[in-house]
């Protein structure tokens, strides 16, 4: 295991809701002077995700999130010649003819990557990954109770025999969904915001935010706590963001200033 002193402690702090002493692209492009092949494939498994959930995004026509590995130029060009992902991405999307419907589809492709990317790692990318999984799955269950709506749909592109996704199913026809007691906190704190949609992002970013922290301590050395620590920026980054968004609509909706 590499040791990487130098990087660790040039990293600052990071607090959700404040701005960041370093951008995304800066973090990277440290990484990218460092880090040795393996570690850094490590990094690229881990924005992989953003970069199946800017395949939706550019299926939508919506921008794009700038924590994945490709730029909007180098996805196009992936998904035309099919290359820079995994095979199972191009297997999934193969299924559909229609763009329609591979958006409509798309919460299959991260299924697939988490049940692809999990088994292939060790240690704690392994655990993080399980953890987004897992945070992922429960929110969607909670949601699904909330809304109505069938959950088993919701599901179907899982694997019905997981521990996590058999709990959530075996309590389809229940009134309320009660999550493995590690996450019955994130339960009440997001029953606890009511219906606003913000609110439950910021009650989710904070737990997100908080566990990754706690999971990646020691020693601030190692790939390990700079995987967090990446995880934790695109966070912060994303937050911050929303919060720009979520305040200019409140000056539009309300002409304040």
């Amino acid at each position: 295991m590499h040791n990487y002193y130098f990087v660790a402690a040039s990293l600052p702090s990071l607090v959700l809701g404040e701005s960041p002493e370093i951008t995304f692209k800066e973090l990277t492009t440290r990484l990218e002077l460092n880090l040795c092949q393996n570690d850094l494939a490590k990094v690229s498994v881990l924005r992989r995700v953003v970069d199946l959930q800017n395949i939706r995004a550019l299926y939508s026509k919506c921008p794009l999130d700038g924590h994945g590995n490709l730029s909007e130029k180098q996805l196009d060009e992936a998904l035309l010649v099919e290359a820079d992902f995994p095979e199972y991405v191009f297997e999934f999307l193969g299924q559909f003819d229609d763009v329609k419907e591979k958006v409509r589809h798309f919460f299959g492709l991260l299924s697939r990557y988490y049940a692809e990317e999990i088994p292939k790692q060790s240690g704690f990318l392994n655990e993080l990954l399980s953890f987004q999984r897992d945070v992922r799955l429960v929110t969607t269950a909670l949601r699904a109770k909330k809304s109505g709506r069938d959950i088993t749909s919701e599901l179907q592109f899982e694997e019905f025999t997981d521990p996590l996704v058999a709990q959530i199913l075996a309590q389809k026809d229940m009134d309320d969904y009660e999550p493995p007691i590690e996450y019955l906190d994130l339960k009440e704190n997001l029953h606890s915001c009511g219906k606003d949609p913000w609110e439950q992002y910021k009650v989710i970013a904070g737990y997100e935010f908080e566990k990754i922290e706690g999971m990646a301590t020691y020693p601030l050395f190692s790939i390990d706590w700079i995987l967090g620590y990446v995880a934790r920026l695109m966070l912060v980054e994303r937050y911050n963001r929303l919060d720009q968004e979520k305040g200019r609509e409140l000056i539009n909706k309300y002409k304040i200033g």
